[in-house]
C-alpha cells in the first residue's frame, strides 16, 4: 500500500542562502563546500549531509547558512525540539522579512507539526502566508497554503500523547493487518510507515463515533490523483500496551479505499503513531514486538523527509536514499535509479507496463522488470526478485530525488527487522 501524502509535503522549495552581514569571510566555508552542502540537502542525502557537516570548522557553523542547514539535519533525524531551538535563533536575528523568511518558518512549521503542535503549526502557516508576497516563494507560499486547512481543522486539538506500559506482542493476521482499540473497539488496521498521518475510511470513522471535522485536506496518491480527505480524532487508541490520547486521522471517502477486487483499506496505521513507539521490532513470523525501551543502535541509517521515512542503501558500491514503506509489499526502482544504472537496466531487464496501486486507484508505469537484484542494508546484504524500476517520474521535478521505495521484501529472507526512530536505525536480524 502505497502512503497517502498532504498536497504540501511539508518540503523547502528551495535551499536557504542568508546573508550574514559583519561576518568575516574568513569565518565562512568555501563557496563549493558550501555548493556541496547545498547539493547534499536539495537530494534529501542527510546521512551524508550530516557526515560533511561534523567536519565543518567552529567558526564555519554559526555561518547562518550552515545554521540552517544544521537545523534541517536536526529535523531529519528526529530531533524536531532541537531544530526549533536553532532556527528561533535564526529568526530572531533576521531584520525584518526577507526572502529566506518564509523557508525558515516552513521549516519551523514542520517541526511543531511533528511536535503535534498544531496551533503552533497554524500560526507558522499563517506567518508565511501573510508575509511580503515580492520577497516569499509563490511557490512555496502555494504548497503552504495547501497545508493550511489541514492545521486549521486541528488547531484545537491536544498534542498526540503515548504511553508504554510494557512490552507488546501482536500477531499480523493474512492480510497483514494488526489488532488495536480505537475509542475501546476492536479493529484491525494495517501498518504502514509510509502513510503521513493515519487513515480511517469514513463508514468505519462513523461506526466508532469519531467526529469528523470537515476539511478539504487535498491528498496527493502514489497514482498521482488527487483525493479530498476530512479530519477525526479519536481520543483514546490502544495497540497492545502502548496507549494513545488523540491521536489524529486523514478521513477518506470509502470508494477511495474500496479496490476493484473488493478488497478494503479499512484504516491505516500512519508514521505519527508508529514514531512514537520508539522501536518496533518486525519478525519473519508475522509478530510484531515493541518494548518497553528501545535498545541502543549504532546504526544511523533513517531519516525523515519531513513525515517520509528515508533509508539508506547500498547497491554495488554506491549509497542511495530510498523510501521505506513498510505498507508496500514489494520494493520499486524510481526514474532517477533508472537514469543512473540506464546501460545496466536496459542490457539486462524487459521493458514493460508496470501497474502502481493505491489510494485514487491504479496508474501504469513504463518500466524495466528485472529478475533480480542486490542490496544491502545496515550492513546485511539481500536479493530481491522480479524488480521493477520506472523509466518515468512518479514526482514533480523538486522532489524527483528518490532512488527507491524500499518494500516487505527485503525483509523476507531475515530473521526480523528493526526500526529504531529514537537512534534513526534500521537493523536487518
Amino acid at each position: 500500500m502505497s502512503r497517502p501524502k498532504s498536497r504540501s509535503r511539508f518540503t523547502l522549495a528551495a535551499v536557504v542562502i542568508i546573508a550574514g552581514a559583519g561576518l568575516l569571510a574568513a569565518e565562512n566555508p568555501p563557496a563549493s563546500d558550501l555548493g556541496e552542502l547545498q547539493d547534499l540537502y536539495r537530494a534529501r542525502d542527510f546521512f551524508s549531509l550530516a557526515e560533511r557537516l561534523e567536519g565543518i570548522s567552529d567558526a564555519a557553523a554559526e555561518t547562518p547558512e550552515i545554521r540552517f542547514l544544521i537545523a534541517a539535519t536536526q529535523q531529519a533525524f528526529n530531533q524536531p525540539g532541537e531544530s526549533n531551538r536553532t532556527l528561533d535563533s535564526l529568526l530572531e536575528e533576521q531584520v525584518g522579512p526577507s526572502s529566506t523568511t518564509s523557508e525558515l518558518l516552513q521549516l519551523q512549521m514542520t517541526n511543531h507539526f511533528r511536535l503535534h503542535r498544531y496551533k503552533d503549526a497554524f500560526t507558522s502557516a499563517q506567518a508565511i502566508l501573510g508575509g511580503p508576497v515580492d520577497q516569499f516563494d509563490p511557490a512555496l507560499v502555494a504548497e503552504v497554503r495547501g497545508t493550511l486547512p489541514l492545521y486549521a481543522a486541528l488547531v484545537d486539538v491536544p498534542p498526540q500523547e503515548t504511553e508504554i506500559k510494557g512490552m507488546s506482542r501482536l500477531t499480523l493476521d493474512t492480510f497483514d493487518r494488526l489488532p488495536l482499540k480505537i475509542e475501546g473497539a476492536n479493529r484491525r488496521f494495517a501498518f504502514d510507515t509510509g502513510a503521513n498521518l493515519s487513515v480511517i475510511m469514513r463508514s468505519e470513522a462513523e461506526e466508532l463515533g469519531l467526529t469528523i471535522r470537515p476539511a478539504g485536506v487535498e491528498v496527493a496518491t502514489s497514482t498521482t490523483k488527487r483525493v479530498l480527505a476530512d479530519i477525526a480524532v479519536a481520543g483514546d487508541v490502544r495497540i497492545g500496551r502502548v496507549h494513545y490520547r488523540n491521536v489524529a486521522f486523514l478521513v477518506f471517502p470509502d470508494e477511495h479505499l474500496t479496490f476493484s477486487d473488493g478488497e478494503r483499506i479499512s484504516g491505516l496505521i500512519g508514521f505519527p503513531v508508529v514514531e512514537a513507539m520508539q522501536e518496533v521490532r518486525f519478525r519473519r513470523d508475522g509478530v510484531i514486538e515493541i518494548p518497553d525501551r528501545p535498545q541502543t543502535r549504532r546504526w544511523r541509517n533513517l531519516a525523515l523527509d519531513n513525515l517520509d521515512p528515508l533509508v539508506r542503501v547500498r547497491y554495488r558500491k554506491d549509497d542511495l536514499v530510498c523510501r521505506l514503506d513498510t505498507g508496500a509489499s514489494h520494493t520499486t526502482f524510481f526514474q532517477p535509479f533508472y537514469e543512473r544504472y540506464r546501460e545496466r537496466i536496459e542490457s539486462n531487464g524487459k521493458h514493460r507496463t508496470a501497474k502502481v496501486g493505491g489510494v485514487g486507484g491504479v496508474q501504469e508505469m513504463p518500466a524495466f522488470r528485472l529478475n533480480k537484484i542486490g542490496l544491502s542494508i545496515a550492513g546485511a546484504g539481500g536479493t530481491l526478485r522480479d524488480v521493477d524500476v520506472f523509466t518515468r517520474s512518479i514526482r514533480p521535478p523538486h522532489e524527483n530525488y528518490l532512488y527507491c521505495n524500499v518494500g516487505q521484501d527485503i525483509f523476507q529472507s531475515f530473521r526480523a527487522h528493526v526500526i529504531n526512530f529514537r537512534d534513526m536505525a534500521l537493523v536487518l536480524e
